[in-house]
């Protein structure tokens, strides 16, 4: 049995966070003594019980992510330091044997495995882009901490691999494994007319004006529609949200960010995302498996579990006027259903192969 720390940069649920949780399950089935480390400075959003379900000791300390420029990744290092040491202390005395980093702007854990000589196993959820936080001139820090003779990267998709690859321009000591997808129960409810949704958070690089502006020419033609738009996080977010579209309250409806994302896909028909960049969206595998037909980014790596025109749509994030003529076709019940479908069962297909449990454990 190995001692396994999780590091964490927040205490929110998101799709990264959903990825941690499976990955605590893993090392709890083969035995591990699992530890999560989670930054003390931020309220608990969620995550802290359901980590309690699965971890032996949960820690506290205060550090930030980092990114977004290099004078900020610098102040932040320079905040983390106490952190780096406390952790340091805490990786000698109980005998930690592996440091496992949850996403890229997490480096207080690779910082103290070197420290001390262990393991860093280090999962990446994002991609070297602008809206993921990346700059340029971050690349000399990363190669020097990617570059740790005992580190392991985990890529989530041989998209993100490549991107990484060619940002650093450097070999990575990595192994592609495929996001775990949630089983989840979903009983469609019956609606009158055609509701379209979009499930996640509402920053800039989610692109959802033009979501609401192709929502709103089409609805001109087609009545019988509604957009819902589930993810504010406050009444701030619901006002800039509602701002975007005449139709709010009637066919727009904006909705608080929920856990339940089985009881939202019950209800739509269709699911959006016209994200600007994203890595492998496990919302999207999600919509599929509830029986949702999916329109999304060509900005992922998505492309490598899923058929365009079969198992869903892609636009450019950038084409409202594919996106208009994609939402046009799929006002076709049949065509939307059978595109549901193929969908579906290709998710199905995916889960009953999947092996990430394993996967993790080997790496780990």
């Amino acid at each position: 049995m190995s001692h396994i720390l999780f590091v964490n940069h927040t205490r929110e649920l998101h799709g990264a966070e959903q990825v941690l949780l499976q990955s605590l399950q893993a090392a709890r089935e083969a035995g591990h003594r699992v530890t999560v480390l989670l930054p003390s400075h931020v309220p608990d959003s969620g995550l802290d019980a359901e980590v309690k379900k699965m971890a032996d000791s949960l820690l506290y300390l205060p550090y930030r992510p980092v990114g977004d420029s290099w004078l900020r990744t610098m102040l932040v290092r320079l905040y983390n330091t106490y952190a780096c040491h406390r952790l340091s202390l805490y990786i000698r005395r109980e005998k930690v044997d592996v440091v496992y980093s949850n996403t890229i702007v997490t480096t207080v854990g690779v910082i103290s495995a070197r420290c001390c000589r262990v393991k860093h196993v280090w999962h990446l959820h994002e991609l070297p882009h602008e809206m993921f936080g990346w700059k340029k001139s971050l690349t000399h820090m990363y190669r020097r901490l990617m570059g740790y003779r005992r580190n392991k990267v985990i890529c989530i998709s041989k998209y993100q691999h490549s991107a990484w690859t060619e940002a650093l321009g450097m070999r990575l000591p990595v192994e592609i494994i495929y996001n775990p997808i949630r089983r989840l129960e979903v009983i469609r409810e019956q609606h009158d007319g055609v509701r379209i949704g979009y499930l996640g958070a509402f920053a800039r690089r989610k692109n959802i004006p033009m979501l609401v502006e192709v929502f709103d020419r089409l609805h001109v033609r087609f009545k019988a529609t509604e957009l819902w738009l589930c993810g504010a996080k406050n009444p701030g977010e619901i006002e800039e949200m509602c701002a975007l579209s005449s139709q709010c309250g009637s066919s727009v409806k904006v909705l608080p960010a929920t856990d339940d994302v089985a009881s939202f896909f019950a209800q739509i028909d269709i699911f959006v995302l016209p994200s600007y960049v994203e890595t492998m969206p496990l919302v999207v595998l999600e919509a599929l498996q509830a029986g949702v037909c999916v329109l999304q980014t060509t900005q992922s790596g998505m492309s490598e579990l899923l058929w365009h025109k079969k198992d869903c749509l892609f636009f450019p994030p950038t084409r409202a006027d594919i996106l208009e003529e994609q939402l046009l076709s799929c006002m076709d019940k049949d065509y939307r259903e059978e595109l549901a479908a193929n969908g579906q069962k290709r998710v199905a297909e995916l889960l009953s192969c999947s092996s990430y449990n394993k996967q993790i454990q080997g790496v780990l």
